[in-house]
């Protein structure tokens, strides 16, 4: 092979890493060439949006019907939700055993394994400890159950509402976090 026929494969090399390489940086030189879906405007979670002149989260559309017979804007913090009264027997193995898997679905992440707001979300700030509004579970020890219940339905200030979880799963999920309340003793 002559010493021109390799320098023109060399050329035709690099020329073709050139050409494969390159249109991977095009989107980095120029948001109008090429628009990406990544700079489109989102609401991002938790994220507070005005909606008919008040700021707060989505409500269900005008004339939907509720899977809770709870009327969906029923208050956050309101005081009839202390009446509310647990029907399962929180002493139940098998109640312990289903909120344990919804809390390891659903809470873990947030409040880590034994609810003392250490989970995987919460620890990924610059500061070692809990993310602000994780709170440890013991600090709702002197809530009633129907307070930590109508909590999992309509959330918090940080905490997402889980309306998803069945009625009687979100029962399960209090005894659970009761029994963590405790120490991991019945």
């Amino acid at each position: 092979m002559s010493r021109r026929e390799l320098r023109a494969r060399w050329v035709a090399l690099l020329c073709g890493l050139a050409f494969t390489a390159l249109p991977g940086c095009w989107e980095q030189w120029s948001e109008s060439w090429f628009p990406q879906m990544k700079w489109q405007k989102a609401v991002q979670a938790y994220e507070r949006v005005e909606w008919n002149g008040r700021v707060e989260g989505f409500l269900p559309p005008e004339g939907s019907v509720p899977v809770d017979p709870l009327d969906p804007t029923y208050e956050r913090f309101d005081p009839n939700a202390d009446t509310l009264v647990n029907p399962t027997n929180a002493a139940d193995l098998n109640s312990l055993a289903r909120g344990r898997v919804l809390y390891q679905s659903y809470c873990n992440t947030c409040h880590g394994p034994a609810g003392m707001g250490d989970g995987p979300v919460s620890m990924a700030n610059k500061r070692a400890g809990p993310f602000a509004g994780v709170f440890p579970l013991v600090t709702a020890i002197g809530r009633s159950d129907g307070y930590i219940y109508n909590l999992l339905r309509v959330g918090g200030v940080r905490m997402p509402s889980y309306k998803r979880i069945p009625k009687e799963d979100r029962w399960h999920l209090v005894n659970y976090v009761r029994y963590l309340q405790k120490g991991g003793r019945p």
